[in-house]
């Protein structure tokens, strides 16, 4: 029986995905001088979508090695790396003091079902790869911190996802066994962590993760939810049909 509802954050309650796929793309377009154009980075930022901020960087890095090289100056992969963390930080920082840019980005069916699922005295839980200052300002903003048994970030663990390990540390909070877990999620790698750590896994998909979600071959068909109107019906469908 499930009992509890993880919710991943980017992308599936707020579309920051998109938002941070450009403060990357703007990033590498202005260290390379728009020899990288901003286009570029996004076509390939699907694979990256999920994971943590330093392995969303190495793979960066790796795709745009030549072209960072030669504009940077450097061939110390640590020195790159930490010129794209902090010039996406900066960008992404102005990004996040604009509050009615991030409105227009909340996703109302997913925070429907949230909000659905603490109704009904579900444990709602929120376990995300974002780190705990970004996570706290959505959820602020979203207006859901109250709906909230527990919040963990990438703060939290050792490993990001795709290892189970945030998934494995929420079930162990509430001291429920995986069976009793639901996780929402919208990108590949977040839909292996759920799946690893033995919970059911809905994915939510949008325009950056809908491709690489269906080719994964992860889930079925029945757990892919790419009409969001959808989702709060299939969710408690599936939940019920449990009991």
């Amino acid at each position: 029986m499930i009992k509890a509802l993880i919710f991943d954050l980017d992308g599936t309650l707020i579309q920051t995905e998109v938002l941070k796929a450009t403060s990357y793309a703007q990033a590498i377009q202005q260290l390379t001088d728009h020899a990288v154009g901003e286009q570029q980075v996004l076509d390939v930022f699907g694979k990256f979508v999920g994971l943590s901020r330093e392995k969303v960087v190495e793979g960066l890095y790796r795709e745009f090695l030549s072209e960072l090289e030669l504009h940077l100056g450097s061939q110390d992969s640590d020195h790159i790396k930490e010129r794209i963390i902090n010039k996406r930080l900066s960008i992404y920082d102005e990004i996040l003091k604009d509050t009615a840019l991030l409105s227009k980005h909340f996703c109302p069916f997913t925070l429907e079902l949230l909000h659905k699922a603490h109704f009904e005295k579900f444990h709602v839980v929120l376990a995300t790869m974002s780190h705990l200052p970004q996570a706290k300002r959505m959820v602020t903003l979203m207006g859901i911190v109250d709906k909230l048994d527990l919040i963990l970030t990438r703060d939290d663990v050792d490993k990001g996802k795709p290892d189970p390990e945030i998934y494995l540390k929420a079930k162990n909070a509430l001291q429920l066994d995986s069976d009793e877990c639901l996780v929402i999620e919208d990108s590949v790698n977040g839909i292996k962590a759920g799946l690893s750590a033995g919970m059911q896994v809905f994915a939510v998909t949008n325009d950056v993760t809908r491709r690489s979600v269906h080719s994964g071959n992860l889930l079925d068909d029945a757990y892919i939810v790419d009409t969001l109107e959808d989702l709060s019906s299939r969710v408690f469908g599936f939940i019920q049909a449990e009991t």
